[in-house]
């Protein structure tokens, strides 16, 4: 059902976006791999096209569409995976840092939808993924500017998908829990973390992708949610002795 599908994947050079590059080569698409730094030598060899473009200019986003189309012809898929993290408390967050996270995971992913959404729109058919994450959902102590950014991504994803539908143009936003990446190692989960071994894989989230893709026509799959059987409690950072001491203190303030 992918086989000749033209797909472009954004920061396809590890993780979630490697291995759904390499998940769709062997599904037959022609895969157009979007990062800021070199692909792995193997990943070039397996067919995967890859294009340096930096999501933060949006200059780069159309001239990479532009070698797409002269290469291509067409455009098919548009997934939507770069994203970077930024592991700090709210105030030790850097208006620079905060540029960083949502040029990345917002803007770059707005814009290049913007970029691809004509050729869509001229075929009435075609896909666009999200890869979004639980923090699109729900808050995380220490994460508030990604889940900012996240969060904004599950309403574009949304809107896009009721203005979308009735073109032809199918839209699916996926949020994974606790994934086994580097993101993950350099923000919150380094390598020792105990918890790494019960973490998703790239693999399971490109699966996933790859369902969602061979969808028949009169059928989208709007949302998915995956997390691990085990998984990272929600949030450990409040405990039993100092939520104590915070009543105490509250209710000392009070006269209460």
């Amino acid at each position: 059902m992918l086989a000749n599908q033209v797909a472009i994947i954004t920061g396809a050079s590890r993780g979630i976006g490697l291995a759904t590059a390499q998940a769709l080569i062997l599904e037959g698409a022609r895969v157009f791999a979007i990062s800021r730094s070199a692909l792995p030598g193997k990943a070039i060899t397996n067919g995967i096209i890859p294009i340096t473009t930096d999501l933060r200019e949006p200059a780069q986003i159309e001239q990479a569409v532009q070698t797409i189309l002269e290469q291509a012809g067409t455009i098919d898929i548009l997934v939507n995976n770069a994203g970077v993290e930024t592991f700090k408390p709210f105030l030790e967050t850097t208006v620079e840092e905060y540029d960083q996270i949502i040029d990345t995971n917002l803007l770059g992913a707005l814009l290049f939808t913007r970029a691809v959404l004509p050729t869509l729109l001229s075929k009435r058919s075609g896909h666009l993924v999200f890869i979004n994450s639980v923090s699109g959902l729900r808050g995380f102590a220490l994460d508030s500017v990604y889940c900012a950014s996240k969060h904004a991504l599950t309403g574009l994803a949304e809107a896009l998908d009721e203005e979308l539908r009735p073109q032809g143009v199918r839209v699916c936003s996926i949020h994974p829990g606790a994934t086994d990446t580097r993101l993950s190692v350099d923000s919150w989960a380094p390598n020792e973390d105990a918890r790494r071994p019960y973490f998703l894989k790239p693999e399971d989230v490109a699966q996933v992708v790859v369902f969602a893709l061979k969808q028949p026509p009169h059928m989208v799959i709007s949302q998915v949610v995956l997390r691990p059987l085990i998984e990272p409690a929600y949030s450990d950072f409040l405990s039993v002795g100092l939520a104590s001491d915070l009543i105490q203190a509250a209710q000392a303030q009070s006269g209460g």
